[in-house]
């Protein structure tokens, strides 16, 4: 169920800032007080590729069980040198090719 939709990784070059590793989607939760976070793992692994964790996190309240699309973005300040994202989730894992995107000044 909280399978990214609408996935998409890159390495965004602004002219005058650093380049910033990107990445943004849209993930279907159970209700509108559960939260979808990309976060890096505590444990990294060794393999050829960038990792991030998709972490639901539920706000409390009452909240009707309506399943509700929510946007997940996650923005670091340096450039991934990696080709592919592996995205870590209760489902199983989700790998998308990382792009790269230059602002025009």
């Amino acid at each position: 169920m909280s399978k990214i939709e609408n996935l998409y990784a890159y390495n965004l070059e602004v002219p005058g800032q650093p380049t910033c590793f990107e990445v943004q989607g849209t993930v279907t939760v159970a209700h509108p007080g559960i939260e979808p976070v990309l976060v890096e793992p505590k444990r990294r692994h060794r393999g050829g590729w960038e990792v991030l964790q998709l972490n639901l996190e539920d706000k409390g309240g009452a909240n009707l069980q309506v399943l509700t699309e929510k946007p997940v973005f996650y923005r670091r300040e340096r450039a991934s040198s990696w080709k592919r994202l592996e995205i870590i989730q209760p489902d199983g894992p989700q790998i998308v090719e990382i792009g790269h995107r230059v602002a025009i000044d």
